[in-house]
């Protein structure tokens, strides 16, 4: 089914939708339980602009993060990157959840201290990542998030909220990371599963499609021939490595087609097209209408 249009939510917008008053706006923590649950919308694509570490507290659901479809359980964790797409396909009556959104000037003024580069694995990647928590990480991770929730309430200002939000944001990163780390070494993962070739595919496309729509440039990076690459991808996705490309330009030549301020000229340059009949002529064979009929449409 062809989506018309997938909205895009920044952080500030997605506080004023919460409507809470926050010492902090650059991060927002908070819990979605079954009274929240019937604000959730079913099959309704997102695009987020922050980081957003979300938690099942309980429950499961079926979510769609890019090009994957994952099912989430208690414990489980996921974590999303600036520009990623979140849709919720299913929900078990009795799903919830806790997140944290995190704006990226935030990391940059907290000043973690973490001593390899590694460790900056729940931030560095530009796709999502999932990772099922034992018990203890679990619970460490839960209080301190709701943690995070009462010191950024104005109603529990005092003289040192502002430290103390960084210091429990940290404590919440270095407890991940250092799980991520130690499951990575004691799971022995093998870096050429097709699992993490697949994975590591759509993150080399959210980073590059802008600039390289060619197959052969993907599987270079991941040291793999292009027949290897698309074998595997079409295994997993169930699409091939062209249509997951097309996919993402698509995708993001919609959005950019509801801004106003930018021409059709602006988009094709932005998606580096070079030529506006090559463009026009690519977008409407995945649509069935051409750039400007879909921004009419669209806007009215």
């Amino acid at each position: 089914m062809e989506m018309s249009n997938i909205p895009i939510f920044t952080l500030s917008q997605i506080i004023d939708l919460q409507n809470v008053n926050l010492i902090n706006r650059d991060i927002l923590a908070y819990t979605f339980d079954s009274e929240e649950m019937s604000e959730l919308k079913l099959n309704y694509p997102v695009k987020l602009m922050s980081f957003v570490w979300l938690v099942v507290t309980n429950g499961s659901t079926t979510v769609n993060i890019e090009f994957q479809e994952m099912v989430l359980e208690k414990k489980d964790v996921v974590f999303l990157y600036p520009g990623n797409v979140l849709e919720f396909k299913e929900i078990s009556s009795d799903f919830s959840f806790k997140e944290i959104l995190i704006s990226v000037d935030y990391i940059s003024e907290v000043n973690l201290q973490l001593n390899s580069q590694e460790a900056f694995e729940v931030f560095s990647n530009s796709y999502s990542r999932l990772v099922s928590l034992t018990k203890d990480c679990y619970e460490f991770v839960i209080y301190h998030i709701d943690r995070l929730q009462f010191l950024n309430n104005v109603i529990n200002n005092n003289v040192f909220s502002i430290e103390m939000l960084k210091n429990t944001f940290s404590l919440i990163v270095y407890e991940l990371t250092n799980f991520v780390q130690y499951r990575q070494k004691n799971e022995n993962l093998k870096s050429f599963r097709k699992e993490d070739i697949a994975i590591r595919f759509v993150g080399l496309v959210a980073l590059n499609f802008r600039i390289r729509k060619d197959v052969r440039f993907y599987a270079d990076l991941i040291f793999i021939s292009r027949t290897h690459l698309t074998r595997t991808i079409k295994e997993v996705f169930g699409k091939t490595p062209k249509q997951i490309i097309e996919d993402k330009i698509i995708a993001e030549a919609k959005i950019l087609l509801l801004k106003k301020e930018f021409s059709i000229i602006q988009v094709m340059n932005e998606l580096n097209f070079d030529d506006q009949s090559i463009f026009t002529k690519f977008f409407k064979k995945a649509v069935g209408i051409t750039p400007n009929s879909y921004r009419k449409k669209m806007l009215g």
